[in-house]
């Protein structure tokens, strides 16, 4: 019996190291014996893969496609993870925590106005299933959505909380003020709305592209890139924040910081610039410092693209390394760590502005009873 508990362990031990962006090869694992299927179908072996493995891979694209006369979410596999129906008359809203927010649409060419879906749809890919969110009764002028799990204070590693309770948190504006308000799927009700007055300088929209979530914290590009907006998730308390001085405002999204916190990336020419907040001076207050400069035009399909090339920073992967940027027909990957630039694919149908982002789904996905069907 000692004998074989530590072959198991060496079993488990040769197994979690199977790359987790791949599924399909823990599947082709479990189908060796019934006890090698034993081992990886095993809820401590999976708990273990995640700790081992730490941040969940990659493994899909997410983004906004037209089909016809109708939008589509599109759900676009980069791994062996088996591929998911597009959502047709949707919008991809969000990517975050193994859940994907996705709202009704109106046919291509029709106005678009919240009000013209009474929900929102959290979808979660790995099983599949799909929660309604009913939209409060407001109509902002402008406005976003954020998913997220609901664990605040960082009471969870989000390596497998997909199916756990979560949080939507909407932003407007009207002509004077934003407003946000917070759902919660563990008591079925929005917030009460937080608000804040916007300087009369401003031109009060909101830049509409994917937010950043960093400790309890959700920010928002404001105004054309001219203001970050913060929202703080415990004290519903809005504040903003002045971006670092950027060549192209409008150009811009935010980004996780080498640390994990608030950053900034825009391009200039043919450099991608990352930005994050640091404390200076005995004082501790923070100033934007820039931390990265990649060169796209070290890229051949970039290089050729000529001095009208314009660049769009469209998305990034929370929690990866992974930003996507549009340059002209074409849409490519960055890695931060490494400076690699990918061209992912055309560029999509030119939509509505607050469905142009790209996202990166990321999730553990092991051997499990549903699993094992698709691939039988």
């Amino acid at each position: 019996m000692a004998m074989a508990a530590l072959v198991d362990e060496l079993i488990e031990e040769i197994l979690r190291r199977l790359p987790p962006s791949e599924p399909a090869c823990l599947v082709r694992a479990a189908l060796v014996c019934k006890r090698w299927c034993g081992i990886v179908s095993d809820a401590g072996f999976r708990r273990r893969l995640r700790e081992f493995h730490g941040a969940p891979p990659a493994v899909a694209a997410v983004y906004n496609a037209v089909d016809g006369d109708a939008y589509v979410a599109r759900f676009t596999p980069c791994a062996s993870f088996p591929p998911r129906a597009d959502r047709r008359c949707k919008a991809v809203l969000d990517c975050r925590h193994g859940r994907v927010l996705l709202r009704g649409m109106p046919p291509v060419g029709k106005d678009l106005h919240l009000e013209d879906g009474s929900v929102v749809d959290v979808w979660d890919p790995v099983t599949d299933e799909q929660w309604e969110v009913p939209v409060p009764d407001v109509y902002p002028h402008e406005f976003d959505v954020v998913v997220l799990c609901a664990a605040t204070g960082g009471t969870c590693d989000h390596l497998d909380c997909h199916g756990g309770p979560f949080v939507v948190v909407l932003v407007g504006t009207d002509l004077d003020n934003v407003f946000i308000y917070a759902y919660s799927s563990e008591t079925a009700a929005w917030s009460k709305a937080s608000t804040i007055h916007l300087d009369a300088t401003l031109n009060s929209y909101l830049m509409l592209r994917p937010g950043l979530v960093s400790g309890d914290s959700i920010y928002f590009i404001l105004e054309d890139g001219h203001k970050i907006l913060k929202y703080d998730l415990v004290g519903h308390v809005i504040s903003m924040i002045n971006p670092p001085s950027l060549h192209a405002k409008g150009n811009v999204a935010l980004v996780e910081a080498k640390d994990g916190r608030l950053g900034v990336a825009d391009v200039e020419g043919y450099n991608l610039h990352i930005w994050s907040r640091q404390a200076a001076g005995s004082n501790g207050v923070e100033q934007w410092v820039k931390d990265q400069v990649i060169k796209l035009d070290m890229v051949p399909s970039i290089a050729t693209l000529g001095p009208s090339a314009k660049f769009n920073v469209v998305g990034f992967g929370e929690g990866t390394n992974i930003i996507f940027i549009s340059a002209n027909a074409g849409i490519f990957v960055v890695w931060r760590n490494s400076g690699r630039v990918m061209k992912a694919g055309e560029k999509r149908a030119v939509m509505a502005r607050f469905l142009n982002p790209m996202f990166s789904f990321q999730s553990f996905y092991t051997p499990g009873t549903s699993l094992m069907r698709i691939y039988l």
